[in-house]
Parts: C-alpha cells; sequence; structure tokens
C-alpha cells in the first residue's frame, strides 16, 4: 500500500490558539495576601477586587476630596472670624491730652509690657451669586467624582471578566490538545510497533507524519499554557491573592447560559441615562457653569457686615478717655460697620470668566462625544453576541459530526485499513471546529459582559 500523497503539511492540526492572547499581560506586583480559598466562582473573584484595588482606593480618595472642597465652599457663608494677640515692650505714657504728660516720645522709657488682642469678624451679606456658585460646583464635584470610582469599577469588572472567561478557554484548549494528542501517540506507537515488526504495508512515511503533526499539537499546548498562566497571575493580582497558595475556579470549562438582554434600542438608552461617564459630564456641565457664575460675580462688589473689636492694656499707660485720643498699647473699643469690597483688576477677572467659560464648553463637547460613542459601544457589543450564538450554532453540529470522524478514522487506522492522511484530516476537522466553538463560547460570555459594561449595568448587576 502507497503512503504518497497521505499527509498534509504540520499546520493540518494548528489550532487557533493565538486567540487566547487577548488575555492582558498583567504586569507583576505583589498581591496582599489574604486566605485564599478553592474554587472561586466570577463573583467571588470581583467582589475581592473591588475590596482591594488600589485603583478604587485611589479615585475614592479623589471623592473625599472633593466632599471636603465642598465643606469649604458651604463654609463660605459662615462669617469668618480672625483673631489677633501680641504682647511687647511698653513705654510710660501717663497724664492725658487735656493735662499734658511728663513723659515724652523722644525720650521713653521702657518699663513695662502691654498686651493686645484684636479681633474681626466679617459675614458676606450678598456676593452676586459667588458663593452660591461655589457651592453648587463643589455639590456637582462630589458628583463627578463619584462616578468616577464607579467607572473605574466597571472597567475592573470587566477585566477580570476577560480574565476569568480567558482562563477557562485556556483551561478547555488544553483538553482539546491533550486529547488529540492521545490519538497521535497511540497511532504513533502502533506504527513503531508494525515497523519494528516488519508489518506489509507499514511505511516510515506515515510515522513522520505523524511525529510532525505531534510537534505541531505540543507547541500549541505551550501557547495554550502560557495563556492559561497569565489568565491565572491576573486573576490572582487583581483579586488579591498570594500566588504562592493553590488557586482553583469554580469552573472547569466554558458553559453557555442563555441570558436575555435589553433590545438593542432600549440599551443605548439606558447608556445614556446610567454609564457613569455620562454621570460625570452631566454633573461637569452644572459645575463648570456655576464657576462661571461665580466668576462673573467678581465684576460686582461684594458686600458684607463687619465686627472690629480691640482689649489692648498696659500698666505704665494711662488710659485716655478723650474719644479723640487713641492709644493703640492702652485702648478697649468694638464696632459694627456695614461695607462692600470691589477690586479692580483691568482685563484680569474678564480673562478668568473667558477661561472659565472655554472650560464649560470643553466639558459641552466631551457630553456630545459621549452621546455619539456609548451607542456605538452598545451596538458593537450587541453584534458580537449575535456574531457568537451564530458561530456556536454552526459549529456545535460540525464539531460533532468531526468527532464522530475521528473515531471513526483512528479505528480504521487501528484495524490497518485506513491511512494517516485520514487520521490527519480527521483530527485537524475537529480540532479546528471544536476550538472555533470553544471561541465563540467566550466570545458570547465577553458579550454579555460588554453589554453590562455598554449600558452601565456592570456595578450594579454586581450588587445584587
Amino acid at each position: 500500500m502507497t503512503n504518497a500523497g497521505r499527509a498534509r503539511k504540520a499546520h493540518w492540526i494548528v489550532l487557533p490558539l493565538a486567540l487566547m492572547t487577548t488575555v492582558a499581560v498583567v504586569r507583576p506586583a505583589a498581591a496582599q495576601s489574604l486566605a485564599p480559598t478553592a474554587g472561586y466562582s466570577l463573583k467571588d473573584l470581583i467582589q475581592r477586587t473591588l475590596a482591594v484595588s488600589p485603583e478604587i482606593r485611589q479615585m475614592q480618595r479623589g471623592a473625599e476630596a472633593a466632599m471636603a472642597k465642598k465643606d469649604q465652599a458651604d463654609a463660605g457663608r459662615l462669617p469668618q472670624i480672625e483673631v489677633v494677640g501680641i504682647v511687647g515692650p511698653s513705654s510710660r505714657a501717663r497724664g492725658t491730652v487735656e493735662g499734658g504728660s511728663p513723659d515724652r516720645k523722644d525720650k521713653p522709657t521702657v518699663d513695662n509690657v502691654f498686651e493686645r488682642v484684636e479681633m474681626k469678624l466679617v459675614q458676606p451679606l450678598y456676593t452676586f451669586g459667588k458663593l452660591t456658585g461655589f457651592r453648587e460646583a463643589a455639590e456637582e464635584g462630589v458628583k463627578v467624582e463619584k462616578a468616577k470610582v464607579e467607572e473605574k469599577a466597571a472597567d475592573l469588572i470587566l477585566k477580570v471578566k476577560e480574565l476569568y472567561y480567558g482562563r477557562l478557554l485556556a483551561s478547555d484548549m488544553l483538553g482539546l490538545i491533550d486529547e488529540i494528542k492521545k490519538d497521535l501517540d497511540k497511532a504513533i506507537d502502533k506504527t513503531e510497533r508494525q515497523l519494528k515488526a516488519e508489518v506489509p504495508g507499514a511505511d516510515e512515511m506515515d510515522l513522520y507524519k505523524l511525529k510532525a503533526f505531534r510537534g505541531e499539537v505540543l507547541k500549541n499546548r505551550e501557547e495554550a499554557q502560557k495563556g492559561f498562566d497569565l489568565a491565572t497571575t491576573g486573576l490572582m493580582f487583581y483579586a488579591g491573592l498570594d500566588r504562592t497558595h493553590p488557586f482553583e475556579l469554580d469552573a472547569i470549562g466554558l458553559e453557555v447560559v442563555p441570558k436575555e438582554v435589553e433590545s438593542e434600542d432600549r440599551g443605548m438608552g439606558m447608556a445614556l441615562e446610567l454609564r457613569p461617564e455620562m454621570t460625570q459630564v452631566r454633573a461637569g456641565l452644572k459645575a463648570t457653569a456655576s464657576l462661571v457664575k461665580a466668576e462673573e460675580s467678581n465684576l460686582y462688589p461684594q458686600f458684607f457686615v463687619a465686627l472690629n473689636g480691640v482689649y489692648a492694656q498696659a500698666g505704665n499707660r494711662t488710659r485716655q478717655q478723650n474719644p479723640w485720643a487713641f492709644d493703640p498699647l492702652n485702648d478697649r473699643y468694638t464696632v459694627v460697620v456695614l461695607g462692600f469690597k470691589y477690586d479692580l483688576d483691568f482685563g484680569i477677572t474678564r480673562g478668568k470668566i473667558r477661561v472659565a467659560q472655554a472650560e464649560h464648553l470643553k466639558v459641552g463637547e466631551m457630553k456630545s462625544f459621549a452621546e455619539q460613542g456609548i451607542p456605538v459601544q452598545v451596538r458593537k457589543a450587541h453584534r458580537e453576541l449575535t456574531e457568537a450564538k451564530e458561530t456556536l450554532k454552526a459549529t456545535e453540529d460540525g464539531w460533532r459530526n468531526a468527532k464522530k470522524w475521528l473515531v471513526a478514522a483512528k479505528a480504521n487506522y487501528d484495524l490497518g485499513v485506513g491511512e494517516s492522511k485520514e487520521l490527519g484530516q480527521a483530527a485537524e476537522s475537529y480540532a479546528r471546529l471544536r476550538a472555533d466553538n470553544f471561541k465563540a463560547m467566550y466570545n458570547y460570555n465577553l458579550a454579555l459582559a460588554n453589554i453590562e459594561h455598554a449600558t452601565g449595568r456592570a456595578v450594579k448587576e454586581e450588587a445584587k
């Protein structure tokens, strides 16, 4: 029996394992040592990630700073009090304005000390919208920072899902490769025994082809193992797990769980309402509009009521009762006044107003961009889900029939009535269709994750 032309090139059973390299390479970092448990679910990993993530804590610190700024803006309505106390040497000053004094300024006699306390209280009355503008801007700033926390949480949820499904995909690919390798090893052992026994029809070309196929399988296994290891490292890093401890997932391989999702049009509407990015730009527009109002208020005077009180005393000076005489070292008085303050800066204030207006317009452009881009993300995620469903249907029957073909080809080869070419083609077809099926499962689960992320439901879904 001739074996010429029986073999395909080694790429017959090259699996599309490069698909798994989409798993992001995680930067090395020391994760927090938390007591690990076996069989982590996706929800477990997400909850741990949100609890220990430094990125989340960084955004939370920003929200805390925004709340502190709001407290400052709210306090602007309250009176501002300044108290100054001083102590120093006192030159002697006896007598009165009317009766004269035996002491002279040009020949001072310093033989005591004075104490002086001065208090100023200023209460804003009307600022033409300055205080209100700052308060409104600070309040909206808190909303912006809180939305940033939610945005970062949504991004981390999507990243963990990518790694989780990526590890399951790599696990399925490893199982598929080991299955094919096992069949090829059996065929190689049989061929080697036949050649050693000089069985008629045994050909060394069959042995060379089968070993070449196995070499390709082993190479692809290394690619699959790399994807598995990277996904594992990434999950442990984000979840804050000690990489020296055992780590297992609650699932062995990918599964497709049918899930109802909202229509594309409804999803777009939800996204524009729920996405934290939209919350940021909406609050940002209000904040910058309030800052414009605050800057414009500087074009007008700021009205206030003030209380000024002084208490000063020195033991070597006579306190004057004449209302025309004031002694800064030995006197006391309290006065309440109404006043206004106005700064004339020849264009600086108007320049600040234009800057604030430009910032407001910039945020408006960001809002327009988000309103156009976010629906595109929703549409893309829905298209990916549809494609994954169709691929699942197309590959389901295909890989099952390819499996039957491979079983029959193995049986024929074992009985000596089959060819290595037939076995290689069957292995190639089964490997390709099964790998495509696994990839469709991965794409299906990831598309669902992308829909939740794109519509702004990711954080709310995990909170249930």
